[in-house]
């Protein structure tokens, strides 16, 4: 019978006790026997008096309650306890001795003994083995219940890790499909500007030589008409080198290694050749290399926001700005055009959401907002694996 087992007798019911007694002494031994059987106890025990004894009656089986002379020859309290500590054991362990001084008493009491009686007022015996019983049920009734809140704690942890494992692989199959989307734009961006290049721009241009030939032989006869065609010559003149600047914008940028400055300065450089706006860049910092991808997925962003600022915003100036700051870069693109109104449907925009997608990518964000009563500020935020502090003044500003 387990100590959680021993509760209030009922009338003339006698409770089973597994007694272990450390005691040297016999007839001290039987007289707490008899003190616990007089009390209502119907009592096994074992007598020991070493070390040796006390591990082969711990092995044996389990004990209810364990009680201890203080002082034996080759034996104490403090080293019976000692090895209780070393079992693992949460059993009550009452102190009784004919003589232990309040030091030595309160010691072991601090060191793990339950309670501690005087031989000569063994009446304190049975209700103290009643109280050690019950806070001992109460024990094992808090380690049964801390126990089964660690399991389904243990449990509830594993449900989470695998939602989470769940969530990280959705957040990674999202991101390959994003990647793959993107890929997707840029052959067929590429495809676009082969086909404006190798195809119409060739056609073009036979077309602007076949004209030029017309032109010739009209102005040989002194036609009328040879003002008109040469209009058509020019016009066509004009078509072919929009071709070719649109052939140039859809190919592929072949930037390697991240000399991002570099390709962002070329960038407004060609939307004023091609749009005739003006367009300014600037660069502050120590702009570092990133990988090719990096450098690829900030310029798109940075050339949709140039190309949806002169399409939709009718922008006549836009400002283009790198700026590497401690534990981020930051590329902002700002424009003086119409006033930016981002309803709630904003997002779904083809163009808005490709540039959120290539901001994910590279684990960047993006924001776009309003420049006041014009215009719109697009601010791309990556952070930097290592920091890198920015020089005092901006370089290639114009």
């Amino acid at each position: 019978m387990s100590a959680n087992n021993v509760g209030a007798p009922g009338v003339g019911e006698r409770r089973s006790l597994r007694v272990l007694v450390v005691e040297d002494s016999e007839p001290d031994a039987v007289l707490l026997i008899d003190v616990l059987e007089r009390g209502g106890f119907d009592v096994t025990h074992q007598q020991v008096s070493g070390e040796a004894e006390m591990r082969a009656a711990l092995d044996k089986g389990e004990w209810d309650v364990i009680l201890v002379d203080h002082s034996m020859p080759q034996f104490s309290s403090l080293d019976a306890l000692d090895l209780i500590k070393q079992y693992g054991l949460d059993v009550p362990f009452i102190i009784v001795s004919g003589h232990i001084d309040e030091e030595t008493a309160v010691a072991a009491m601090q060191a793990g003994a339950h309670d501690y009686i005087m031989k000569e007022r063994l009446a304190r015996l049975v209700p103290a083995v009643e109280r050690e019983l019950r806070e001992a049920a109460v024990r094992k009734d808090l380690r049964r219940v801390h126990e089964d809140l660690e399991i389904r704690v243990g449990k509830r942890t594993q449900d989470l890790q695998a939602a989470n494992q769940k969530l990280q692989n959705v957040i990674a199959e999202r991101k390959r499909l994003e990647t793959e989307l993107l890929e997707i734009a840029e052959n067929e961006r590429r495809r676009i500007g082969l086909d404006l290049h190798d195809d119409l721009g060739q056609k073009l241009t036979g077309l602007s030589m076949m004209i030029k030939g017309v032109e010739h032989k009209l102005a040989i006869d002194r036609h009328p008409c040879v003002a008109e065609t040469r209009k058509i010559y020019a016009l066509i003149e004009e078509i072919i080198t929009h071709t070719h600047n649109l052939a140039h914008d859809f190919s592929a940028l072949n930037a390697k290694g991240g000399d991002l400055a570099s390709v962002l300065k070329e960038l407004a450089e060609n939307v004023k050749r091609m749009f005739d706006i003006s367009c300014g860049f600037s660069a502050r910092g120590t702009i570092p290399p990133f990988p090719e991808d990096a450098t690829m997925q900030l310029y798109k962003i940075c050339q949709e926001a140039v190309s949806n600022a002169i399409k939709h915003g009718k922008a006549e100036r836009v400002w283009i700005s790198l700026a590497c700051l401690e534990h981020d870069l930051v590329l902002t693109v700002k424009n003086d055009g119409l006033p930016f109104s981002q309803p709630e449907s904003a997002k779904n925009r083809m163009g808005l959401r490709i540039m959120n997608y290539r901001a994910n990518t590279i684990g960047a964000t993006l924001d776009i907002k309003s420049s006041g009563k014009s215009g719109a500020i697009v601010t791309c935020l990556m952070p930097l694996k290592n920091g890198a502090r920015p020089d005092a003044k901006a370089v290639s500003a114009y």
